[in-house]
């Protein structure tokens, strides 16, 4: 007796921090079903919705994740942020993007990008902060020197077997840029 009534104190002890941690993952869903009202008739991308050789790989490298969503605090103010795969619900449009959130406001589109070409092979990774990332030789229309550093969480966007863009905020110039890190 004595020993299931310490079970119960114990689970009454948890009992709040079960309920925080279930509220917490409901509300990326919630942020993400508002979201969504900002961009009528599109959807998140599903992993479905990729070809199979994407599909397969994303399911062996990164089965916990949505490969759809980057959900970090992509400009550095400490608020989570936003980049979306959406594709539309009538058509085969799908489009790459990102919302910048505060607390006070809500979240607000700063870049868009048509990536229907590409939506069978299309995912996205966060990049940690302070990472370098390398730079491809390939075409990149900001020609500098030596690899780029993010200084907030940046959005890796592979394109399966095709390419590979990395996506950071420029607190500078108050804007996404782009380092083509694969061809």
């Amino acid at each position: 007796m004595r020993r299931t009534g310490t079970c119960l104190v114990i689970v009454a002890a948890l009992a709040p921090i079960f309920s925080l941690a279930a509220s917490a993952a409901q509300e990326p869903k919630n942020a993400i079903n508002g979201i969504l009202n900002l961009f009528p008739g599109y959807h998140v991308l599903t992993l479905a919705e990729r070809d199979a050789e994407t599909r397969a790989f994303v399911l062996r490298r990164f089965p916990k994740d949505d490969p759809s969503i980057v959900n970090a605090d992509i400009d550095g103010d400490g608020n989570l942020d936003y980049a979306l795969l959406l594709k539309d619900d009538k058509s085969t449009h799908t489009k790459l993007v990102v919302l910048l959130c505060s607390r006070d406001n809500p979240c607000k589109k700063v870049f868009e990008l048509d990536v229907t070409g590409y939506s069978g092979t299309a995912y996205l990774r966060p990049v940690s902060s302070g990472s370098k990332v390398p730079r491809t030789d390939g075409i990149d229309e900001n020609a500098h020197s030596g690899p780029a550093t993010v200084s907030a969480t940046g959005i890796r966007v592979t394109y399966f077997e095709k390419g590979e863009v990395v996506y950071y905020w420029n607190e500078k110039h108050g804007k996404l840029e782009a380092v083509q890190t694969k061809d």
